[in-house]
């Protein structure tokens, strides 16, 4: 557990036996990992779900290469990526990658949320450890338009409003801001 101005964070991975798919070109193994917050402060603490992505390390602590982020295209947060953390409230967040063979390697890939594309590699049977990465650099975030009618939601910025937002304008604001590694939490990979 890694602990912060009083809100705590664990990595969090349901299964830590992990069956590697076939060498097949199109098997996969379904990982699922996250994060636990908990807000131990006297305030209410927003948090952005959407922020978290693995880092990986071998046995012997060396980290596992990583390859990305790769983006096509960029997606915002929703309303519901959001959590509202009363003092004492936790909540867990999980996201979900998978194992497959690329090249005769076997390979990690996580699609975080945010629409980039993460790689980690080359794995082979074994002890690992994973741990999470949050990090969120906005304290407040609001409604904002495309201007084709499509509204989601941005950082705040100190700018003049889109005609298309309302008065009713959705703002969120003291978001948690930082950059955090959980520690680490071990897994095998078996055949």
């Amino acid at each position: 557990m890694t602990s912060l101005d009083g809100i705590e964070f664990e990595t969090v991975m349901p299964k830590g036996v992990v069956l590697i798919p076939l060498k097949q070109p199109i098997a996969k193994t379904q990982v699922q990992f996250g994060i636990q917050i908990t807000n131990n402060t006297a305030y209410p603490r927003n948090f952005l779900l959407l922020a978290v992505r693995p880092e990986f390390l071998q046995a012997n602590k060396q980290k596992v290469p990583q390859f990305g982020p790769n983006a096509n295209t960029a997606a915002c947060p929703e309303l519901s990526d959001f959590k509202l953390l009363m003092p004492g409230e936790s909540v867990t967040f999980l996201v979900e990658g998978y194992l497959e063979w690329f090249k005769s390697e076997l390979k990690f890939a996580f699609i975080r949320k945010d629409a980039t594309y993460w790689w980690y590699g080359n794995f082979e049977l074994g002890t690992y450890s994973i741990n999470v990465i949050y990090e969120n650099p906005y304290p407040a975030w609001e409604q904002a338009s495309w201007g084709n009618g499509i509204i989601s939601l941005m950082p705040m910025r100190k700018q003049p409003k889109s005609n298309y937002l309302t008065p009713e304008t959705i703002k969120i604001q003291d978001v948690w801001v930082g950059k955090i590694f959980t520690s680490p939490l071990e897994f095998r990979l078996i055949q």
